[in-house]
């Protein structure tokens, strides 16, 4: 697959060693974690971001210094990001800490940056002109909150935003039955580009880009 170099494999296997290594000497290890990384970068997570990348490129330049990604997980896209090429600085904001310390082990680009809090929280502090956000994980977030976080974003801001109608996960509290429902719940006037990706027949995964 594009945007995804073999080393990130390697260092997920060795991330995954360490942390079976871990287990056996410290109690407090969460075996989760194993788990958890590989959910990361599962066949779906792949998909789904590298549609977000291929479909941003068409539409930012070197104009857009930064990419503000909300909800980064283990920070695949950021990675994705980074390997098409975009030379600017790639901020993943995720709340969970051990989230984020094993992001840092997987990194393999300069341009990568982990922040530890909310990303609706800090999305404050980063809204300015010719920046990128991106949330992949919109299902994760309430909607009314979400909605008032984009309202408040600056004009030149692009946004690239993902939710599913997979209502299944007690944690997807933002769910929509359509791209036309996903569409109507954000308070963004201008689309640059919008789609559905159909995962296994499980559940369609919407995707907005706009302005």
């Amino acid at each position: 697959m594009d945007y995804i170099t073999p080393l990130i494999y390697r260092k997920i296997l060795d991330t995954i060693s360490d942390i079976y290594d871990r287990s056996s000497k410290y109690e407090d290890t969460d075996l989760f974690r194993f788990k958890d990384v590989l959910d990361s970068f599962s066949e779906g997570q792949l998909v789904s971001k590298h549609w977000a990348v291929e479909e941003l490129n068409k539409l930012i330049n070197d104009s857009h210094e930064e990419c503000i990604v909300i909800g980064s997980w283990h920070g695949l896209f950021s990675h994705m990001l980074a390997e098409s090429g975009f030379k600017g600085k790639i901020i993943n904001i995720e709340l969970d800490k051990v989230c984020n310390d094993i992001a840092r082990r997987l990194k393999i680009y300069d341009n990568i940056i982990f922040k530890l809090g909310d990303g609706i929280e800090l999305f404050h502090e980063l809204n300015y002109a010719n920046k990128i956000l991106v949330c992949t994980a919109c299902e994760h977030i309430d909607a009314e909150e979400l909605s008032f976080t984009l309202q408040q974003k600056h004009e030149n801001m692009i946004v690239c935003l993902q939710s599913n109608n997979y209502y299944e996960v007690d944690s997807h509290i933002n769910c929509h039955d359509t791209l036309e429902d996903f569409i109507k719940s954000l308070p963004l006037k201008n689309i640059l580009y919008s789609g559905i990706k159909n995962h296994k027949n499980k559940y369609d995964r919407f995707m907005v880009i706009a302005k």
